[in-house]
């Protein structure tokens, strides 16, 4: 702290409460920042045993914890139509003159203020208490308060425990559904492979049947085929050898009238050559005929065989 020489008093630096030794936030305002000031440099006024007391600490924090003011253990800060009141709460150690202490501690907070902030602000100073050589000793109430500060701890470590157990039974919790969706996506995997493996046997088992089924057919076609090929020859081979009969019998038939008509034609006269020629040519165009009619008749039994056999 620097000295202050309308204050007619040598500022030291003394011990400061944790609170007080903590840095403030970047984004600290004017409010908080003349709280701070405040409250260190009242400390460090001699006669100042500590700042504030168990009820005016409780009042700081209903007053924080409603918006209405900022500051430190013992100081509070208002701010009102662009002034800030600062009001400063201690209690000074015997024997050091109450008065007296007081006067200082408003005149070191005025001026330490002044230096942080250009906004127009007020001091007042409350004395709560004078701390005396006896009042080292434990009171009713500080033994209440410290009840109060262990119990806070207790419960602040409970609920720090409870936190923890609670992570770790999330962590549990989500490692099992891990594992658990690893194990399902494992069954999934492999019972998809032995689908596709069944499916694709089932496959290749239809594929080979169909295969088999196809070359049956086409080996009962071919024999098919070559069956009645056999029996179209036959009939065919039948036909013509009928025919081969008939134009056999038609050619003796027509070699006989031949030789009937030289036979008649050597002693006969003109007129019975030309009636016995005559003859002769009618039984050569019978003949013919027959072996006409053998050939149609070979050739209708052919289309009949044919038709039969055709699919």
């Amino acid at each position: 702290m620097q000295h202050d020489p309308n204050a007619h008093t040598q500022v030291t630096e003394v011990a400061l409460p944790a609170e007080l030794t903590e840095p403030l936030p970047d984004d600290a305002n004017t409010v908080t920042i003349v709280a701070r000031t405040a409250a260190e440099t009242a400390l460090a006024v001699p006669g100042v045993h500590h700042l504030g007391g168990i009820a005016a600490r409780a009042a700081d924090q209903l007053r924080k914890q409603l918006g209405r003011s900022a500051g430190t253990a013992g100081v509070q800060v208002d701010e009102d139509d662009g002034a800030l009141g600062v009001q400063v709460s201690v209690v000074v150690s015997y024997p050091h003159p109450v008065i007296a202490v007081a006067d200082e501690v408003r005149k070191q907070v005025s001026a330490a203020t002044r230096q942080v902030s250009d906004v127009p602000t007020t001091v007042d100073v409350r004395v709560l208490d004078v701390h005396g050589p006896f009042d080292d000793e434990p009171s009713p109430l500080g033994r209440a308060a410290e009840a109060t500060g262990d119990a806070v701890t207790q419960a602040a470590a409970a609920t720090t425990d409870a936190v923890k157990q609670a992570a770790n039974a999330t962590g549990d919790a989500v490692t099992q559904a891990a594992e658990a969706t690893r194990d399902a996506t494992k069954r999934a995997a492999t019972a998809t492979a032995d689908a596709t493996k069944r499916t694709a046997e089932a496959t290749a088992d239809v594929t080979r049947r169909a295969a088999d089924a196809t070359a049956d057919a086409a080996k009962h076609v071919v024999d098919g085929a070559a069956e009645t090929t056999d029996r179209v020859g036959d009939a065919a081979a039948g036909v013509l050898a009928r025919s081969s009969e008939l134009a056999a019998d038609a050619a003796e038939s027509a070699k006989d009238a031949a030789a009937g008509a030289r036979d008649a034609v050597t002693p006969a006269t003109p007129a019975d050559r030309a009636a016995a020629a005559a003859d002769a040519a009618d039984d050569a165009a019978d003949a013919a005929q027959d072996a006409a009619d053998a050939a149609e008749s070979a050739a209708r039994s052919a289309e009949a065989v044919d038709r039969q056999d055709r699919p």
